[in-house]
């Protein structure tokens, strides 16, 4: 069995209930294998019941066809509560909404798509403020 080293980089960060992505692809399997590891690590810092996830791709975000079945199978079985993605940096922009569009309503993830990362986090502390609170 062949193994390919990952193509693409991977940094994130935790501020509150917020996990932030930022990823330059193109991406291979080995790449999305290092993805969902490190976000099991970032899930285990935040509310498990309550987070969310902003996305920023740089460059080419796409992926090896196989790879979005593949990391649709894994963000199944998370339970975010919504998901940002800012495509200010992305050459893919069109491609990367059409695919991510497809991949989150496969999964029945909120989202939605920004071309900053303001109005991504506003739209994302807005969908984890508690219900209680919308309440008078």
């Amino acid at each position: 069995m062949t193994i390919f080293s990952r193509h693409g980089t991977l940094d994130i960060v935790i501020e509150d209930n917020l996990i932030l992505i930022e990823a330059q692809g193109p991406w291979n399997i080995e790449y999305l294998d290092y993805l969902h590891e490190q976000l099991r690590i970032a899930v285990s810092k935040v509310d498990i019941n309550n987070y969310a996830i902003l996305i920023t791709p740089k460059g080419e975000a796409i992926s090896v066809e196989a790879g979005l079945e593949y990391h649709l199978n894994f963000i199944r079985q998370g339970n975010t509560k919504a998901v940002a993605l800012n495509l200010a940096h992305c050459t893919t922009a069109l491609l990367t909404e059409s695919l991510f569009t497809k991949l989150y309503r496969a999964a029945g993830i909120k989202h939605a798509f920004f071309d900053n990362n303001f109005d991504a986090r506003q739209w994302l502390e807005a969908e984890l403020k508690p219900v209680s609170s919308l309440v008078m």
